[in-house]
């Protein structure tokens, strides 16, 4: 049995540069000439007064004559502008590879992720632990200071700390050993405390963050537009208010109690500073009373004050690093998930374009993590051209059997055969390009209607045929009186001038976004739903005049469709418990009959107020 797969520090250390290395290999060229232009930075600031000290030692002492102060002075001049250039450059580079690891994590490592959740079968992005693993890898490539680009950053400073400890190390010992290893055991403990302080703070992470939670999901109700009405009417205001009082005070004290730990750790990290400063500086003070020059007093005062600095920030910074890292693993995680069915290789139809036969054989099927069957050995057979109504109440199990048409899910039992090939052993991919499907909760998209339409971006699509697929559809009318026509935007989302469209053009846009593919099979689940009876019908008259030549499997909850059909089922409960042609179940007077009869009542009930509504309108 295969072990699940770890992801330790060093491997998402390994996965960040080993993407960044084929996104540009260049940057890290870069980042290692920021971490060395660093170091220099750094130590300069501690050189510039002990040379300055240095110079107005030897001035006093008339070591500097009037016949060479010109030329010490010069040399002073060009360190001086040599550090103000090699500042600039340090500058230059911090600001390009801050730049860089931008444009790695939104160009590159944001669009890796949401490319591979679109690409996942359909029955992984339904699964929960899948949703969860989506979440975490989110945080991987959520902010400057996060998950993959926190990672740089830190990483930068961290070879940068360590490279001026060693450079600072060597130094201190040419005058005292002893002094580099009380000052490593001090800074040592100023660790040690930090780390108690911090991982007081994580043992409370996880009641913080569901604190958070609750309170982003009480933002989020507040806000709601429609929530706005019970609100005011049921005066939920003080109701709301108080859970969040509540979520908010009980956060308020995690928080307090993590500040009192991290004033406790400065307050512990200034008296360690303290004796830190009254041993070395009195150790330097001795030295300077023995000979020791001013200059180099003021030297070490600098690289022992550094060198402290520059441990406690490294250990920060190991802190920071191990935080960025874990989503990242998580990312890994998420980004190495493999589809379960069959994508670029298996089974393909020799003609996408061409109508299809379809046949359920004994198929049962419950939602994972479920043992209710939502559809109990079901048969049926639709020819190539033939169209098949598909009708019963809500939670008849009519939905799923389109989710299984689609392949995104399989068959627990039984088999579900195109052209006499089973859909588990072919390849989805070649499959959803013969595939057009109408559902009900249509959505638009905030871009142009070709967008829409075409699926496709800019210039990239065949505008004629487009424009036909919208004039087939019973929206070109409306949409050439547009100043911009097709290339309109829908929503104000992206585009101040962009419309709305009502549901009745809604989804007559999805059904020419259907035509402008083409298909072998066309899917329509209940996309009629929203609409008014006669609206519903003239819908259907509309798909039954484009489907000459093309297999099509209307689904329903009412029965508008079924007249334009050649074979209609009735499912109840999971199972298709009658069959037939429209006079055929008539006749059989059962449950089909009977929601017919119900729902042609209300159609003529509807009719007729809608006639009345005309005629008091003249």
């Amino acid at each position: 049995m295969n072990q699940p797969k770890t992801y330790t520090a060093a491997s998402n250390q390994r996965y960040i540069l080993r993407e960044l290395w084929h996104y540009d290999r260049s940057t890290i060229f870069y980042a290692l000439a920021e971490i060395i232009t660093q170091i220099g930075k750094g130590f300069g600031t501690i050189l510039i007064p002990s040379m300055i000290v240095a110079f107005l030692e030897q001035y006093q002492k008339g070591m500097i004559t009037q016949e060479t102060l010109p030329g010490v002075v010069a040399k002073l001049v060009t360190f001086f502008v040599g550090y103000s250039i090699w500042c600039i450059i340090t500058g230059y580079l911090k600001r390009r590879n801050q730049f860089q690891y931008v444009k790695f994590r939104c160009g590159t490592m944001i669009e890796c992720t949401y490319q591979k959740y679109m690409s996942l079968d359909y029955v992984q992005c339904e699964d929960e632990k899948v949703q969860q693993l989506l979440k975490k890898a989110g945080e991987a490539v959520s902010g400057n200071y996060r998950g993959i680009e926190g990672v740089l950053h830190y990483d930068v400073e961290l070879l940068k700390e360590a490279g001026a400890l060693i450079l600072y190390a060597s130094l201190i010992s040419g005058v005292s050993a002893w002094l580099v290893v009380l000052l490593v055991i001090i800074s040592l403990v100023q660790i040690l405390s930090y780390k108690l302080a911090n991982n007081y703070e994580l043992k409370h992470r996880d009641a913080k963050a569901k604190l958070t939670v609750t309170q982003d999901y009480l933002d989020r109700q507040a806000y709601a537009v429609e929530n706005g009405k019970d609100i005011r009417l049921y005066q939920m205001k003080e109701w709301l208010s108080g859970h969040y009082r509540a979520a908010n005070k009980k956060y308020q004290a995690l928080l307090a109690k993590e500040k009192a730990c991290y004033f406790a750790d400065d307050l512990f990290g200034l008296l360690l500073q303290l004796g830190r400063d009254v041993v070395c500086y009195g150790y330097l003070i001795g030295q300077l009373m023995q000979g020791m020059s001013i200059a180099r007093f003021v030297l070490y005062i600098g690289i022992v004050s550094g060198f402290s600095t520059y441990f406690s920030e490294l250990t920060m910074m190991i802190s920071q690093i191990s935080s960025c890292l874990k989503p990242v693993g998580q990312m890994q995680e998420f980004t190495e998930l493999e589809n379960v069915y069959h994508h670029g290789e298996g089974v393909r139809l020799k003609d996408e374009k061409e109508a299809v036969e379809v046949e359920f054989s004994h198929v049962s099927f419950s939602y994972p993590g479920t043992d209710h069957k939502i559809l109990d050995d079901v048969n049926f057979r639709i020819k190539k051209g033939g169209k098949m109504a598909l009708v019963g109440i809500n939670g008849a199990g009519k939905s799923t059997i389109v989710k299984l048409l689609c392949g995104f899910y399989m068959p627990d039992e039984g088999h579900i055969y195109i052209n006499g090939t089973d859909l588990a052993t072919m390849d989805l991919d070649v499959w959803y390009r013969s595939l057009a499907a109408v559902f009900q909760d249509a959505f638009t998209y905030s871009f142009s209607i070709a967008d829409n339409v075409t699926c496709s971006m800019g210039e990239d699509y065949d505008a004629e045929k487009c424009r036909e697929a919208l004039k087939d559809a019973g929206l070109w009318e409306k949409i050439q009186k547009l100043p911009q026509k097709e290339n309109t935007f829908i929503g104000k989302e992206v585009s101040e001038d962009g419309i709305h469209l009502s549901g009745g053009e809604t989804q007559k846009l999805m059904l020419a976004r259907a035509l402008y593919k083409g298909c072998a099979l066309l899917l329509l689940d209940e996309p009629t739903a929203a609409l008014d009876a006669i609206a519903e019908n003239e819908m259907y008259e509309k798909y039954n005049e484009m489907l000459t030549g093309k297999t099509a499997l209307f689904i329903s909850h009412r029965l508008a469709s079924t007249r334009f059909c050649d074979h209609i089922l009735f499912l109840e409960s999971g199972k298709i418990t009658e069959e037939g042609t429209h006079e055929e179940l008539m006749q059989k007077n059962g449950g089909y009959a009977e929601m017919f009869l119900v729902q042609s009542r209300y159609y003529k009930e509807e009719g007729a107020q809608s006639h009345e509504e005309d005629m008091a309108g003249i």
